[in-house]
């Protein structure tokens, strides 16, 4: 764990360094607001098969999965009043000595502060805030808690939507934040043309296909509190694992390194669960798909440093 804390340290620099923030905002925001606009479009659809899909679920299911969802949007609105009491506060005397790059480390620093803070005080409260949600819950008319929990749902959807989405454009222009990377972090290292892209060519759609299926057949454990939780964590866990893994190495691996590196599975597994909690993580889970990239990369380009330091040092005991 020792490393994956030193990629996702590393990865939390490249993220702020204005280049690579830039290109992350001018892909991740046009996105967003492309799917808030389809959202609000389609918006009554999406609650009608909500609601249709709702209807088949007993109310029991419904209020505990009711109460759970109003719990992570507490916590979500608890994140970001937070973050914006704070900034409101001390945030002008403070940010007038940062300088650009120190303002992004703060904003950054303090969302994940927040989010770790108000996440253990609802696990430490969490019997009691739920129970009384489900009060609340059963008070209603069915009705009621149906409709709030189809709103939820249908969110739910274009959330994933867009995350697969982000997920597929940053597949698709991942060399150029990525060579910025490198050029500055890594530049005697050296890459061969060609790679492995030919053998896997096409993985990324394959994966987001097979993703989605697995979606849609693991779809009932939604209504399962905590296990739709961790079915959601699993999900992206794999997907990221599958395809971030092998597309980096399309860039950056010889067959003899991609070989090597794909029987560290629990690297390769911790580096794509720890990324795949960050889309749960308000502002941040846009960058979410850009932090598995750039872990897998710094993990890629350790491994051939020294594998070259290795190689060096053979050669001068050969002369020597």
């Amino acid at each position: 764990m020792k490393q994956v804390n030193s990629y996702l340290l590393r990865s939390i620099n490249d993220i702020l360094r204005w280049n690579v923030l830039r290109f992350a905002l001018l892909i991740g925001l046009p996105l967003m607001g492309l799917w808030v606009w389809l959202s609000m479009s389609l918006w009554d659809y999406a609650v009608a098969i909500a609601s249709i899909i709702i209807g088949w679920v007993p109310f029991s299911i419904v209020k505990a999965n009711g109460a759970l969802f109003i719990i992570f949007f507490l916590w979500f609105v608890g994140v970001l009043a937070s973050f914006a009491a704070m900034t409101v506060l001390v945030g002008p005397p403070l940010l007038r000595k940062f300088k650009q790059k120190t303002y992004y480390i703060y904003t950054f620093t303090l969302l994940l502060l927040f989010s770790t803070l108000w996440a253990l005080v609802i696990l430490v409260k969490w019997q009691y805030i739920f129970d009384e949600i489900q009060k609340l819950l059963t008070l209603l008319p069915f009705q009621t808690v149906a409709d709030a929990f189809a709103w939820l749902l249908a969110f739910y959807f274009f959330y994933n939507a867009y995350i697969l989405t982000l997920f597929l454009i940053i597949s698709v222009f991942r060399k150029p934040f990525l060579e910025k990377i490198r050029l500055s972090d890594y530049p005697n290292v050296t890459i061969q043309e060609g790679g492995i892209s030919k053998k896997h060519h096409g993985r990324v759609m394959l994966d987001m296909t097979v993703f989605v299926i697995l979606s849609i057949i693991a779809f009932p454990i939604l209504f399962i509190p905590i296990a739709n939780v961790f079915m959601q964590i699993f999900l992206w866990s794999w997907l990221y694992r599958e395809s971030y893994f092998l597309s980096t190495c399309n860039l950056y691996c010889e067959e003899e390194d991609y070989q090597h590196l794909r029987h560290h599975r629990f690297m390769i597994w911790s580096i794509a669960v720890l990324t795949s909690l960050f889309n749960f993580l308000p502002v941040i889970n846009i960058f979410a798909p850009f932090f598995a990239q750039i872990m897998f990369f710094h993990w890629i380009m350790e491994h051939k440093t020294l594998k070259r330091a290795t190689i060096d040092t053979k050669e001068e005991t050969t002369h020597d």
